[in-house]
């Protein structure tokens, strides 16, 4: 066999184990990095750390005994809760009875709030946690080849209507655990937004 040959065939051999050591130093590199991926977190302040514990408070909420001043100390107050936002009559009758339905087929609550006008006032509760941790592979994300995004975390809502300084109707809404991965991909990495604004939209 010629030297020549023998000389190509080594050096193949050598450029393949190269490349092999190279792709798995980079493998064990990207396990290492994605933890420098960037984290963020989302949260309304409020005296619940927990959709449990907001919960709990939520129930201990009784249309018909519980009154205003003991409802604001459960968390219901707008000028210490910032999360906490106040509905006027017309607010309540928009969210409640928004194509002026009949009486017989509104919640008792809400047919009081209506024929007392401006006595009935509503509490509207907005609370969340969210966490967006950047996961996946380090160099992708970096180059923006590949951005992926574990969104975790709850959320809670609720909205209570007090008439005559008592509680009348209450509702909640919420998502005790938030669970969803958000992807983005892009082709052209770092180049996209510079390609994608030189080609000319349509007039």
């Amino acid at each position: 066999m010629r030297p020549s040959l023998v000389r190509g065939r080594e050096q193949m051999k050598c450029s393949y184990l190269a490349v092999r050591v190279t792709v798995l130093l980079a493998a064990g590199l990207a396990q290492g990095c994605s933890a420098l991926l960037p984290r963020s977190e989302s949260e309304t302040e409020a005296p619940w750390k927990t959709f449990a514990e907001v919960k709990r408070t939520y129930d201990s909420i009784e249309p018909g005994r519980t009154t205003l001043e003991e409802l604001k100390q459960l968390g219901y107050d707008q000028d210490v809760n910032p999360n906490v936002t106040v509905l006027n009559y017309t607010d309540v009758l928009t969210k409640y009875a928004p194509n002026a339905v009949r009486d017989e087929y509104l919640e008792p609550g809400i047919r009081e709030c209506i024929h007392m006008l401006t006595k009935c006032i509503g509490y509207s509760l907005e609370h969340r946690q969210i966490r967006r941790d950047r996961v996946g592979n380090f160099f992708l994300d970096v180059v923006n080849f590949k951005r992926r995004t574990a969104v975790t975390g709850w959320r809670f809502g609720a909205v209570v209507v007090v008439v005559d300084e008592r509680v009348v109707h209450k509702s909640w809404n919420g998502v005790p655990a938030i669970s969803e991965v958000e992807q983005n991909m892009n082709p052209l990495g770092p180049l996209q937004d510079t390609i994608g604004s030189l080609i000319p939209m349509p007039n």
